[in-house]
């Protein structure tokens, strides 16, 4: 089996496994569970890979380079400095420390609409 491409979503590369089974290449889809469960994992585990036989991968690299698919990581437009937002994907600078896109911070693992529990259900 090798990988031919890795996504950030499950639902990208679902969409890959149709296209290539519609060719009739059957691909198989590795680590979506883990991605869905821990989705900040998926960095460190490559994101969510599609594979297909030996014998296919020529195939599916010709109709892999017929339709655009988007990086599993985030281009950090070389050694910038920048890293990948565990919650969401965007690129944040080396200088800053919470995400301008979905608001989670690496230093308070919270995103900046977070609410703090309360023990009185009316005042929700």
């Amino acid at each position: 089996m090798k990988t031919i491409a890795t996504f950030w979503k499950p639902e990208e590369a679902h969409l890959l496994k149709l296209r290539l089974s519609q060719q009739g290449i059957e691909a198989f889809i590795q680590d979506e569970n883990i991605t869905q469960i821990h989705p900040w994992r998926a960095i460190a585990i490559g994101g969510v890979r599609v594979q297909v036989a030996d014998p296919d991968v020529e195939a599916a690299k010709s109709i892999l380079s017929e339709i655009e698919v988007p990086p599993a990581l985030p281009d950090a437009a070389g050694d910038s400095g920048s890293f990948a937002c565990c919650s969401c994907g965007a690129l944040i600078p080396k200088d800053e420390n919470r995400c301008s896109a979905c608001g989670w911070s690496y230093e308070d693992g919270s995103s900046s609409g977070d609410r703090e529990p309360t023990a009185d259900p009316d005042a929700i």
